[in-house]
């Protein structure tokens, strides 16, 4: 059986609460040996919050990658638990490396970006930026850990690539299994449900979440945005498996990270984008325009432009779409299609940017 097939469960241990990741000593107290695998700003946004810590910590900048995952497992060989603090990169990092050295990992992610903190996987690029592969993980997450005090002063644009990233995972699922020939199992109609409750959790809150960052001020529509990046997002992919996991979206960002020029653009921006081309692909253009408000509202990528493309768009229609389009991508969970297909689903999306 294949990994993306596997029912995965989330963190053995979750919690919410404001302050808690000051608790984090007394929550790992049984453990002999924690490592702490962080960034650069990511630790000091945790030491300006926390007072740091005593124990051993390792910093790292760049991708998670193989040479990087190998680098920390040398550097945390004597550990018997890794702490993940930081954004999806570092706690894909943590993770990979925890698994390699088979010991426990914790996540306390500082920003609300990815749903990295809750789901047993890592996503691996080399070092240049560009996409590999996904390694599934033979167990969760020891304890995740979201303290919205800690998540409120991080950078906004993390929590608006994670609202992009979060919502995509309704529209994939659902082309996925309405793709489907055979009737969807009880467990990714479950995901498929998450997924929408999840959309509407987005539409209804991400806008006043911003607001709260802007203004320093926690708020419920932060914590219900916040859990739903970092939390939630993990049920669709992992009550589903493949049927959930990823579609067109996703694939359309592992093409675009392929393109230097994008490599500074967020995550999430590039699976915002990569809804709309979906959408485009499949002709769904009454779902773009519904979308496009709220996209301009958060300031989400519309155009190649956006993204940071400003030149030589047909050879960056060809690149995204010829890697989109791979045997391996998940573009061909939701159907058959060509490099021309996704090509002309982005032009459809530069020719309504021009007329509109």
């Amino acid at each position: 059986m294949k990994p993306e097939d596997i029912v995965r469960s989330g963190p053995n241990q979750y919690i919410c609460k404001e302050g808690i990741a000051k608790e984090l000593p007394g929550l790992l107290e049984t453990f002999r040996k924690p490592v702490i695998v962080t960034g650069i700003k990511s630790y000091q946004a945790f030491s300006d919050y926390g007072g740091g810590s005593s124990w051993d910590v390792i910093q790292h900048k760049g991708y998670c990658s193989p040479e990087a995952v190998r680098k920390v497992c040398g550097q945390a060989e004597d550990a018997d638990v890794i702490i993940g603090i930081g954004g999806g990169t570092i706690l894909d990092l943590a993770k990979a490396a925890a698994d390699r050295l088979d010991i426990e990992a914790v996540m306390l992610p500082s920003i609300a970006g990815t749903c990295a903190a809750s789901t047993p996987l890592s996503v691996i690029y080399d070092e240049s930026g560009n996409f590999i592969r996904v390694d599934y993980h033979k167990r969760s997450s020891y304890l995740t850990l979201v303290d919205p005090l800690f998540l409120l002063s991080s950078p906004i644009e993390y929590m608006k690539s994670g609202i992009g990233d979060t919502l995509a995972k309704w529209y994939e699922a659902e082309a996925v299994i309405r793709n489907t020939e055979e009737a969807p199992p009880l467990m990714a109609q479950a995901g498929l449900r998450q997924a929408e409750y999840m959309r509407n959790l987005l539409l209804r809150y991400s806008e006043a979440a911003v607001v709260s960052m802007e203004k320093g001020e926690l708020s419920v529509p932060f914590i219900h945005t916040a859990e739903t990046i970092i939390m939630l997002a993990r049920t669709v992919g992992g009550y589903g498996g493949r049927l959930c996991r990823m579609a067109g979206a996703h694939a359309v960002h592992n093409g675009l990270s392929f393109l230097q020029e994008t490599h500074q653009v967020l995550h999430g921006q590039k699976v915002a984008y990569g809804i709309l081309v979906q959408l485009a692909l499949e002709n769904r253009r009454h779902e773009i325009e519904e979308l496009l408000p709220f996209y301009r509202r958060l300031g989400f990528p519309v155009s190649l432009c956006a993204l940071g493309i400003l030149d030589n768009h047909e050879e960056a229609k060809r690149r995204i779409a010829s890697h989109a389009c791979r045997a391996e991508e998940s573009l061909c969970l939701m159907g058959q299609y060509c490099g021309k297909d996704v090509s002309a689903a982005i032009e459809s999306l530069e020719s309504a940017q021009k007329t509109g």
